[in-house]
């Protein structure tokens, strides 16, 4: 049984709903409870993803599985050059820029990628009967096909390590502490990681995890994750959950965590977590020329919007962005979508979040939120209708569409009215009140 890639795996799928959204506050209004089951993508970059499925993180990993699987259950860098090279060759996710750069290379030559990622691969390796010293050669020559910083290569002996030393009765901090003894490491500073995640304060770990930063960079994200692991691993199911709510990239960071709990307890805790199956997609739903009432599923909430189709086949789609609280049945607003569809352009006019009929808090809406509900309102245009070609705003909306257009691949054209270029040009208008705004 492949435990270790099992848990991986689990851990990523649970992670592509909220992967790569840095908006902590976002966060925690979808999960209340936590991140404790599986969800569409909510940022742009898994547009192709649906719950259930991996991160190219994840899929990665599923592939060194495969190389070795294919080699009679031996790794062998050839046989992983191969397999990567044939699957990244033809991929349809995401593809970041060290597997972009590799793949330039013809997998001969890495990236100089310093990311957590390329060394978070290793969970196929530890299900190997490999010595220390096996798996350490390993690791590294897996990390080394994309990634060719030497610290992110230093990582992969670290976290080897680490895990060994928790399989053989050590804390997560005993088993990092000794880990930066024994490594040999010339980039990677382990130890000054670790200091960092000891003295941090436990009271607020989403502030901690800002502190630290959420990207994927080894500076950020190793000492995040150490932090994790000292002072939330009690739980796995929790601690997973809290580093979901983190944000950035929590995918990378939770499977390093997996392992490190499997090495602990054989296994991920099975209570904590909803069912992680991938969801049925839904079918494209039938629509009517006119006015057509919609209503977006998600876990923040429900987005409220009207459809305007035209009589005929639609020329292209766009999205109507509302002014600062104005709503989707503004007048002006209606009245131009109307006129969009009776010139062939299927219009969806939308209520941010705490407006109109959208669920959810004015008070807790932000620009932020409403650049997140355009992006929702597109996915949703993809799944059940035509992807948005164009953007439409109006006023603070013409804005937020500036804002969302280059994170919404479909997006052709954008159209502002009345807009600013900006959203901290209003700022002039309460300047007065700005910190009773913060305060209160």
């Amino acid at each position: 049984m492949k435990i270790y890639t099992e848990a991986a795996l689990f851990v990523d799928r649970l992670n592509l709903g909220p992967h790569w959204v840095y908006n902590q506050s976002k966060l925690v209004r979808l999960f209340p409870d936590g991140v404790r089951g599986v969800v569409d993508p909510i940022s742009s970059f898994h547009s192709r993803r649906k719950a259930g499925q991996q991160t190219h993180l994840g899929d990665q990993l599923f592939w060194l599985s495969e190389s070795i699987s294919k080699n009679e259950e031996r790794y062998d860098l050839g046989c992983w050059r191969s397999v990567w090279m044939e699957k990244m060759s033809r991929y349809d996710g995401f593809i970041d820029e060290a597997a972009n750069e590799t793949l330039k290379n013809a997998g001969l030559k890495p990236s100089g990628s310093d990311e957590l990622s390329g060394a978070a691969r290793i969970a196929p390796l530890l299900d190997l009967d490999l010595s220390l010293e096996e798996m350490i050669e390993a690791a590294r020559s897996q990390t080394g096909l994309t990634h060719g910083a030497l610290g992110v290569v230093e990582l992969s002996e670290f976290l080897v390590r680490s895990i060994f030393e928790v399989r053989a009765g050590k804390s997560f901090r005993e088993a990092f502490e000794w880990a930066s003894r024994d490594g040999s490491y010339d980039k990677l500073k382990p130890k000054e990681a670790l200091e960092m995640a000891l003295e941090e304060s436990v009271t607020d770990h989403l502030a901690s995890a800002l502190k630290f930063g959420q990207t994927c960079h080894l500076a950020e994200a190793l000492p995040l994750t150490m932090y994790y692991a000292i002072h939330f691993g009690e739980s796995s199911a929790d601690c997973l959950s809290l580093n979901a709510l983190a944000g950035g990239d929590n995918a990378a960071r939770a499977i390093v965590l997996s392992m490190l709990f499997v090495a602990r307890d054989g296994r991920l805790e099975e209570e904590g977590f909803d069912e992680v199956t991938a969801r049925e997609v839904s079918q494209p739903l039938a629509f009517q020329p006119g006015s057509n009432s919609i209503s977006i599923e998600r876990s923040g909430g429900r987005l409220s919007g009207v459809l305007e189709l035209p009589e005929g086949d639609s020329r292209a789609t766009a999205i109507f962005a509302h002014c600062f609280t104005c709503g989707k049945d503004f007048l002006p607003e209606k009245r131009i979508a109307q006129a969009l569809a009776r010139r062939g352009i299927a219009t969806l006019r939308i209520d941010f979040s705490g407006l109109g009929s959208s669920e959810g808090a004015f008070s807790e809406s932000s620009f932020l939120t409403n650049l997140e509900d355009l992006k929702t309102a597109a996915q949703w245009l993809g799944s059940k209708f035509v992807a948005p070609s164009i953007l439409i705003g109006h006023s603070l909306g013409g804005a937020a569409v500036l804002g969302a257009a280059g994170e919404i691949d479909s997006v052709k054209a954008v159209a502002t009215i009345g807009a600013l270029a900006d959203p901290a040009h209003v700022i002039h208008l309460f300047e007065d009140r700005v910190d009773e705004i913060r305060e209160k």
